[in-house]
């Protein structure tokens, strides 16, 4: 009883431990004043800043072009690559698994930025510094999510048997790609994007090294409105976290959908 008690509490710590710096920013972008304890008086002009101040529009744009962009590489990457790596024998495709599964701990993305400033430094690909090398750098950083995603799928359902009988009715590799695996993994490659487009709407290191301060997205900005105005940086920072609730929301939705069409 006392354990329970006790895992319970700590549990609690826990969750009191993530939720509260996330909920502190909300809190003040609906909040006109926060001197004391509790926030006095409720308003969303701070959000209407956001979508009406000239600073923000573009990074705004930026963001969504850029994650939207990176996304779009990652599935037309990510898919084939799961399906070759599919296809090797167990224990070398345990290992790319694994890779994909410590590659973020392995590769931060300091270090992600500063291999895509060296490696587009150079001709022919001298595309550092641009808004071209940004959408490859948020690729690499949610290249390893999109994988495990993808490859989980792939993994539950029998891949051979139907990637055998789409061949035997003639259809040649592209064709089994888009038409067989594709349908059958689409809650694995709908998750990865969802996890890919959250982790570039709100990047900030690979950004600010690969293009500094030229071409600023939406994290960007907001780092240089903490000074100017907080309360507009604290509903920034709002919209960032909706993002990334909102793709976490629709992941477990979508797990759910696909563990209750499994069990049928």
């Amino acid at each position: 009883m006392k354990r329970d008690i006790l895992g319970k509490l700590v549990l609690f710590f826990c969750i009191l431990y993530v939720l509260v710096p996330l909920s502190v920013p909300i809190i003040y972008s609906f909040s006109r004043y926060w001197t004391h304890i509790l926030p006095k008086g409720f308003t969303l002009e701070w959000y209407k800043k956001i979508f009406t101040n000239p600073n923000y529009q573009p990074s705004l744009f930026l963001s969504l072009y850029v994650a939207s962009m990176a996304t779009l590489l990652n599935i037309v990457i990510v898919v084939p690559a799961a399906y070759a790596v599919n296809k090797l024998p167990s224990k070398m495709a345990t290992a790319f698994e694994y890779l994909f599964k410590v590659t973020p701990l392995i590769f931060p993305p300091l270090i992600v930025g500063l291999g895509i400033l060296q490696a587009f430094n150079r001709p022919p690909l001298m595309i550092s510094g641009t808004v071209a090398a940004l959408v490859v750098g948020h690729a690499l950083l949610g290249f390893p999510f999109m994988f495990r995603n993808v490859y989980a799928v792939l993994k539950t359902i029998d891949e051979v048997s139907l990637s055998e009988a789409a061949a035997n009715l003639g259809a040649n590799l592209f064709q089994r790609l888009i038409y067989v695996i594709v349908p059958n993994v689409m809650p694995g490659i709908l998750a990865g994007a969802l996890l890919t487009f959250a982790i570039s709407f709100g990047e900030f290191e690979v950004t600010s090294m690969i293009v500094g301060f030229m071409s600023q997205t939406l994290p960007l900005v907001l780092f240089q409105e903490l000074r100017n105005n907080f309360r507009v940086a604290s509903a920034a920072t709002a919209v960032l976290v909706y993002v990334s609730l909102t793709s976490f929301i629709v992941i477990t939705l979508i797990s759910n959908v696909y563990q209750r069409r499994k069990s049928i």
